[in-house]
């Protein structure tokens, strides 16, 4: 996903990629790509600025956090990234201070500009943090370890008190 500056022009440049789901290095074992990203949108070359504007689709397999069992995730995200030349900075040091578009904002070297790292980027970025395959996953017993949304395990549940707190217990069983 190279694009050489040269050839964008004033009137921009768009473009449509369907880039191998190898390509990206998202594969650990709780997140992989199942399927090739797809990526639409449109290059503007403002002189040494070049803005990037798109779509990005794609599919993942994720584990769920609380059942721990996989399952399908759709990614379909607004790209948007910022590209500057890369200037060497004399004192890498000094304190800067960010602004929104910094975070959208990459780097570009000798004349081209690579749209793979804000896209892995953005794909990382849509997941949520707490993964669940539905709303209201039951998760695993904490006894047995079956996976309660497939069936009940028949675990006596008893709800234990943490022993620092086994003191309010009581006076609240007093009180009612």
């Amino acid at each position: 996903m190279i694009f050489k500056i040269d050839e964008i022009y004033g009137e921009g440049l768009d473009f449509e990629v369907l880039e191998s789901k190898k390509h990206f290095d998202i594969d650990s074992p709780e997140c992989s790509l199942t399927e090739d990203v797809k990526i639409q949108g449109k290059l503007g070359n403002t002189g040494q600025e070049i803005l990037c504007n798109g779509l990005l689709e794609t599919g993942l397999s994720v584990t769920c956090s609380r059942c721990l069992g996989d399952f399908s995730f759709s990614v379909k995200s607004k790209l948007r990234v910022h590209f500057l030349p890369r200037v060497e900075d004399a004192n890498p040091a000094n304190e800067i201070e960010l602004n929104d578009l910094d975070f959208e904002q990459e780097f570009y070297e000798e004349g081209q500009i690579n749209l793979s790292s804000p896209v892995r980027d953005l794909i990382l970025l849509s997941l949520p943090q707490i993964r669940l395959c539905k709303e209201n996953c039951a998760g695993l017993c904490p006894q047995c370890g079956a996976n309660l949304n497939e069936k009940d395990c028949g675990c006596v549940k008893q709800e234990s008190c943490d022993p620092r707190l086994a003191v309010l217990q009581q006076l609240k069983d007093k009180l009612k």
